[in-house]
């Protein structure tokens, strides 16, 4: 049996912090979790001690008090830490089945463990994160850091690995202009992808162009050195239209997703999660949480294999909710099953109560934003959406789009918004490990570094123009006994 005891500071939802005092106690059967005395996690086994080095500070770090999971909490998630013996490690955020190396679930088996409906988030859901000296990690989510990857690249394994997976979500053809909207704490790793890819295309003879669009005129030097082919400045004016076809948004701010949607013809690609309403949708920090889409249902019956449902449907069936007012064409029915109600709450219940497959629809159709919202978070108090995750929420042709941008978007030009969470740690620390150039993003993209203690004034200088990244620093020595 272990313990450790430790002084950290608990993010509050009035964004401040206050010093607690934290005792983790237990072994490979399991640990608690005790705040100021009283037991505040029951962990069940999978999980290992480990002693936090380095944590990056994100925007979602900084939208945390948007998000829908109890606060207090130790937050922080780009983590490096270290076991006993000093061997480093970057930790996988998500506490699944899969990851702990218990029984798993459904989503577990399915290869969406990141989907895990009963897993905690490291410094976001539950876990204690990285702005604590220790931490709890599921055991299969620790990954050995390479001796030749350095601290400063070893950081930003978490955000980098999260941008290779947009760069591979998107797909980009030949010929595409891809623009990344906001390079900076993220953007500029996804710019970094998206030249690695563009890098292996080009060889493959299917090239694209990297447009990077920035506000700070001063960010141009950085983007350029991170791959960007072009770098155009977003002024006071509106953002140019149609100009990109696929963009990337990365701007951890509700008014990015207006201008991703003027700028891009086929595809927005959304990674911010603030937490707030954009575009008339109240719900699309969940949407990203879950790696959902938004298209235009189609109006004739699809060629075979060229459908949503069936591009998604893990075998069987697909299975439809439709939520809109107007009726389910004839032909859908002999393509899905297909189940219709007004009531998303009541709909979602039907379809937990399945017993073959995953839970969930594959899609849901959707005739405004508040079916749309419905559809992505049926249950008030239940993170689980009627859509199972990677699915879809197709809007109807004749949708009521008033309010939203992006919808009209989607029905009147057949827009498309994808997203995209987690990404794989193994790959990321693969391409560090073989690129002496990439190992440099780090010293490239980190502008501020604070002590733990000094956390307050490490969110605010984060959240200013003055950074791109801040990393919190743990002392080698004390914060913990053991």
């Amino acid at each position: 049996m272990t313990t450790v005891e430790f002084d950290a500071l608990d993010y509050r939802a009035d964004t401040t912090f206050a010093p607690a005092h934290y005792r983790l106690h237990g072994d490979e059967r399991g640990w608690t979790v005790e705040r100021d005395g009283t037991a505040a996690l029951e962990l069940g086994p999978g999980y290992r001690l480990l002693r936090t080095r380095q944590c990056g500070v994100c925007s979602t770090d900084l939208a945390r008090h948007h998000l829908p999971f109890p606060l207090p909490q130790v937050t922080g998630h780009e983590v490096i830490a270290r076991d006993e013996s000093g061997r480093r490690y970057v930790v996988e955020i998500n506490a699944s089945h899969h990851a702990r190396g218990v029984a798993e679930c459904a989503f577990c088996r399915a290869g969406l463990h990141t989907h895990c409906p009963d897993r905690l988030t490291l410094g976001i859901h539950g876990l204690p994160g990285g702005f604590g000296p220790w931490l709890l990690a599921p055991v299969a989510a620790c990954l050995e850091v390479p001796d030749v990857v350095p601290d400063a690249a070893a950081v930003l394994v978490e955000p980098f690995a999260a941008a290779l997976h947009a760069v591979d979500s998107i797909v980009p053809r030949a010929g595409d202009r891809i623009a990344v909207l906001g390079p900076r704490r993220l953007g500029m790793l996804v710019v970094a992808a998206l030249a690695g890819v563009r890098a292996e295309r080009r060889r493959a003879g299917t090239d694209f162009t990297v447009v990077a669009f920035v506000r700070d005129p001063s960010l141009r030097e950085l983007a350029t050195a991170f791959g960007a082919d072009e770098v155009q400045v977003l002024g006071a004016g509106a953002a140019p239209e149609a100009s990109c076809d696929v963009v990337i948004d990365t701007t951890g701010n509700p008014e990015g997703l207006p201008t991703a949607v003027r700028i891009a013809r086929r595809e927005v690609h959304l990674k911010s999660t603030h937490g707030q309403v954009s575009c008339g949708l109240a719900n699309l920090t969940a949407l990203v949480v879950d790696e959902l889409s938004i298209a235009r249902f189609p109006d004739r019956p699809p060629a075979p294999g060229a459908s949503a449902w069936e591009q998604l449907a893990l075998g069987g069936r697909p299975r439809v909710a439709w939520l809109a007012a107007s009726p389910p064409p004839a032909w859908l029915a002999s393509t899905a099953e297909v189940r219709a109600g007004r009531d998303a709450a009541a709909l979602a219940a039907s379809f937990d109560r399945e017993t073959t497959g995953l839970p969930r629809a594959t899609v849901a159709v959707a005739g405004n934003a508040t079916e749309v919202d419905a559809a992505i978070r049926p249950r008030a108090g239940d993170e689980r959406s009627l859509v199972r995750p990677r699915g879809t929420v197709l809007v109807t042709p004749d949708a009521d789009v008033a309010g939203s941008d992006l919808l009209r978007a989607v029905v009147v030009r057949g827009l498309v918004l994808s997203s995209s969470r987690c990404g794989d740690f193994r790959r990321a620390l693969g391409l560090l490990a073989a690129d002496a150039d990439l190992r440099r993003i780090g010293e490239r993209l980190v502008t501020h570094r604070f002590a733990a203690a000094d956390l307050a004034r490490a969110f605010a200088v984060a959240g200013s123009r003055a950074c791109i990244k801040a990393v919190v620093e743990h002392e080698d020595t004390g914060g913990g006994s053991a």
